[in-house]
């Protein structure tokens, strides 16, 4: 686990709270916190003590059970979260294939325990003999769109995804085998 600096006791700053891997969406808020009155020094070595900001289960969960599919690429959790699957873009409602997508990921994971990566997230699902399925787990994202089901969306500008050359490869075979959103 990497060892994140301890804050200083000087004043709450982007670079200290940059370098303890706060998102910086939420540095303002936090600066703002400070000179209303925050403890961000206590709160912030709490913070390290624990590993880090991705580190807090109670924001990132590592497992957690699906309790609802909103569409084939937004998951609702028994705690209340809502996740969206990262790097596809399943169709919405109205659009061709919502059914299907939505249908397809019921099946799949509703009620069932996953495994998490963040809140935009890779979905490991348990597995029998689901195409995909490989020691007893299946990436929900990859799954999709090797059915049709959803579409690879590259984020411009940012760093290349983890498993991006795997989704992009699934896109091809269901382009190729003309399933679902890919019919001719």
């Amino acid at each position: 686990m990497p060892k994140h600096p301890r804050p200083p006791k000087k004043s709450l700053s982007k670079s200290l709270l940059v370098s303890l891997g706060i998102p910086a969406v939420f540095i303002p808020g936090l600066i703002l916190a400070s000179l209303l009155g925050w403890n961000w020094q206590k709160d912030l070595n709490k913070l390290v003590e624990r590993g880090g900001f991705y580190q807090n289960l109670n924001l990132f969960p590592q497992q957690a059970v699906v309790a609802q599919v909103i569409d084939g690429d937004t998951l609702e959790l028994k705690n209340g979260r809502t996740i969206r699957l990262v790097g596809v873009d399943a169709p919405n409602r109205g659009e061709p294939y919502f059914g299907q997508a939505l249908e397809y990921t019921i099946a799949l994971i509703e009620d069932q325990e996953v495994k998490l990566g963040r809140i935009l997230a890779y979905v490991w699902a348990p597995c029998t003999t689901q195409k995909g399925c490989q020691n007893g787990q299946l990436m929900l994202n990859q799954t999709l769109v090797e059915n049709g089901f959803a579409k690879v969306v590259i984020y411009p500008k940012r760093k290349k995804l983890k498993y991006q050359e795997e989704l992009l490869s699934a896109e091809e075979e269901a382009k190729k085998e003309n399933l679902n959103l890919w019919q001719d």
